[in-house]
């Protein structure tokens, strides 16, 4: 067998202690000890595809792994974890990798779903399951799918899964899931009935604006707080003022010009939003729950051209 770049078998490789693989000061090192020495070291320039070759085809699966940790491919490593049914080192791998790549536990709750006889499966099972309830990286129904082995649910390798996993392993999983399911939904109820209470009051103004006669009733100037006398200017908004006092400003509120340029700038930024469209499929792509961003744009009516009218 002989690694990238070194013209010696690995029985002549010398040792790290700096002697040959004969004698010297140090416990002699075994061959397989010297090329993971070797792979594991910053400074070896090797080649990466051929070392991978020949640790493969050799059955080095030490060497293997040895690979995927310098090139930092954690996935790699799991799945050649997972084909020699090395749950220590699953274990270990999801302990320093699980926080920075999350993902790993899908993959692991596949495998423990279908191998509940190995040691610790289970409780490892349960870690799986917290992981991926922290992160929403599966569906409740997905996660149910795997755990059950139903036939339309397969491993990232193809092969479906084939459960053993009871109902008391997984009952506070299931449990909080609908909790949270059931206050979700009824948050979504109360909102919707918010949003319908201020649509119709909206509504209700909008009609009377249109089809009913205004009647001004102030007697004071809503900025000096004087009687009124002419010449005077009122607004729909009820509020009353001396032309004096608005000065050149003549056709907006001043006391409501915050809240109306507010509104203003809103279906500016819908009409803007409205051609964006590379903007919504980003924002959609990275979402975790991609209905909720469709609701809430929906919501703000980006897709609808409307035009405001200049004052």
């Amino acid at each position: 067998l002989y690694l990238c770049g070194v013209e010696s078998p690995l029985n002549e490789l010398p040792s790290q202690d700096g002697s040959g693989g004969g004698g010297g000061g140090g416990k002699p090192q075994t061959p397989k000890q010297r090329a993971l020495g070797l792979l594991r070291s910053s400074s070896a320039n090797l080649d990466w595809d051929r070392a991978y070759i020949l640790c493969a085809s050799s059955g080095f699966t030490e060497g293997v792994a040895a690979l995927y940790e310098q090139k930092g491919d954690v996935a790699s490593l799991l799945e050649l974890y997972i084909e020699g049914d090395d749950v220590a080192s699953i274990r270990g791998l999801l302990a320093d990798h699980g926080e920075q790549h999350p993902d790993l536990h899908v993959r692991a709750l596949h495998y423990f779903a279908r191998n509940l006889q190995a040691a610790e499966s289970e409780r490892l099972l349960g870690e799986c399951l917290a992981t991926i309830e922290k992160y929403g990286l599966m569906s409740p129904l997905r996660v149910l799918q795997a755990l059950g082995g139903g036939a339309d649910d397969r491993s990232p390798t193809g092969a479906a899964a084939a459960g053993g996993v009871t109902l008391g392993m997984v009952r506070g999983y299931i449990m909080r899931q609908l909790e949270a399911t059931t206050a979700r939904i009824s948050a979504n109820e109360k909102a919707a009935a918010a949003y319908a209470d201020e649509f119709r009051q909206h509504h209700g103004r909008m009609e009377a604006l249109r089809t009913r006669p205004v009647v001004f009733q102030s007697t004071k100037c809503t900025s000096c707080m004087t009687p009124l006398d002419l010449p005077s200017i009122h607004f729909l908004c009820k509020h009353s003022y001396h032309q004096r006092c608005l000065g050149d400003v003549s056709d907006t509120c001043p006391r409501c010009l915050m809240d109306n340029q507010v509104l203003e700038d809103q279906r500016r930024r819908q009409e803007i939003n409205a051609r964006k469209h590379a903007a919504f499929f980003d924002t959609l792509h990275a979402a975790a729950d991609g209905f909720d961003v469709v609701a809430e744009w929906f919501s703000k009516n980006p897709f609808a051209f409307t035009k405001l009218v200049d004052q």
